[in-house]
């Protein structure tokens, strides 16, 4: 009787038991999980980040937007002084370094400094595939550099345009009173003991720039490169350019700004546009660190010759999605201009 009794004991220990091949298949099945749980967590962390990228550079734009409207608000022009809107290339062919293709540059004097000093601002965009950065940059001179003394960069100064004139004098055709003594020191950020560097970043991820200058009524400007009466140019806008602009209603010929041929009574205008169009298309860094193929902006003109911003934006984004690019985003925001009505 006692030992039948421990037999079937035994049976029943052995029963509650696992076998070899089911704790296998067990820690088989765990380790799925955990490697599935693993992923998941993966998943969700990445989107996180990108997320949160995507929020940071969505921010910096809007900030870079707000900070150039302000800046941009007391620009100020004279027989001197001019306000200019080029093609980037002006500044690469002084030496700044990995300027966007078909984007342009636009410079402005502003009473920015202490005690209402003058500045000369300016903002362009960068680009380096190979180092996977896309950045607007931030242009600022002043009369004295950071070692307290006079800057050699600062527009105007020694500058002649012409000769015989004592003093500098802006040009209906070029931006040389801006540029004429710019040089690669000058936007050399690479070297730390470099304190003649004038250029900054103002905002990382911007892939696309685009400005469109508009008169008082409101409407775009006819660029400066397109007119067909005025001088050759291949600025955008100047305004030191010879034009007249419409107050109150447009012309008879409908127009709202004129260009005028270089002539002994054609003045100058020496006149800041009324306001500002600013555009910008930013993508995150997530997406650019993965080796993405950004196209070169292009840059449409309307019938009467202004930039159509709304048709470049459109064919920009249209080939951003060819490249499969889905998440850019596009800023565009209007400056008033104090001293331009």
């Amino acid at each position: 009787m006692t030992t039948l009794f421990r037999l079937r004991r035994g049976s029943r220990a052995r029963a509650s038991g696992f076998s070899l091949i089911e704790l296998v298949v067990s820690i088989a099945l765990l380790a799925v999980l955990l490697l599935i749980l693993e992923k998941m967590t993966d998943s969700v962390m990445r989107s996180w980040r990108d997320g949160q990228a995507r929020t940071d550079g969505f921010q910096s734009a809007r900030t870079a937007l707000e900070i150039m409207s302000r800046e941009l608000a007391p620009a100020v022009v004279d027989t001197r002084m001019q306000f200019v809107v080029a093609p980037g290339t002006l500044l690469k062919k002084k030496g700044a370094p990995d300027v966007a293709p078909e984007t342009p540059v636009m410079l402005w004097m502003s009473p920015m400094g202490e005690a209402g000093d003058l500045r000369c601002v300016g903002y362009y965009l960068t680009q380096d595939p190979l180092r996977k950065f896309y950045r607007l940059k931030r242009l600022s001179i002043g009369s004295t550099g950071a070692d307290g003394k006079v800057s050699p960069y600062f527009p105007g100064t020694e500058a002649v345009n012409h000769p015989g004139e004592k003093e500098a004098r802006s040009s209906a055709t070029d931006a040389n009173w801006f540029t004429d003594k710019w040089d690669e020191v000058a936007f050399d950020e690479e070297d730390p003991d470099n304190n003649a560097v004038v250029v900054s970043s103002a905002a990382d991820g911007i892939i696309a720039f685009w400005i469109q200058c508009r008169d008082v009524l409101g409407n775009p400007v006819t660029l400066l490169s397109s007119a067909t009466n005025h001088p050759k140019s291949e600025l955008f806008y100047n305004s030191a350019a010879y034009f007249q602009v419409a107050t109150t209603t447009p012309f008879e010929n409908g127009e709202s700004l004129i260009y005028l041929a270089e002539t002994l009574q054609s003045m100058k205008a020496n006149r800041v546009p009324s306001s500002v169009d600013l555009t910008i298309v930013t993508l995150d860094s997530a997406i650019l660190n993965r080796g993405v193929t950004i196209p070169v902006q292009s840059n449409l003109l309307g019938s009467t010759g202004a930039l159509d911003v709304e048709a470049s934006v459109k064919q920009f984004q249209s080939e951003l999605r060819e490249n499969h690019i889905y998440t850019a985003r596009t800023f565009t925001t209007r400056a008033k201009l104090i001293n331009g009505s």
